[in-house]
């Protein structure tokens, strides 16, 4: 496990030691472990669309790449 140091308002550790009940390393995890998944939802969300521009649709686009002959997808017949 590693340790790291960060800088705190006062007033924010004093309200998060009591809610942690003095486990301030479970809180900080918790609340970073939230904020990380947070963080990758939005980041899904917003590359929603990002294909709605193309001239084709996503499942044509695969469906051609499927179709290229001599490539073997999985070992799957195409």
């Amino acid at each position: 496990m590693l340790r790291a140091s960060v800088t705190l308002p006062n007033d924010l550790l004093k309200e998060a030691k009591a809610v942690s009940g003095n486990n301030l390393s479970a809180l900080v995890a918790e609340a970073l472990r939230k904020y990380l998944k947070d963080a990758k939802t939005k980041k899904a969300l917003n590359s929603f669309g990002s294909w709605q521009d193309r001239e084709k649709d996503s499942v044509d686009i695969v469906n051609a790449l499927r179709s290229d002959k001599g490539r073997n997808y999985a070992d799957r017949d195409n």
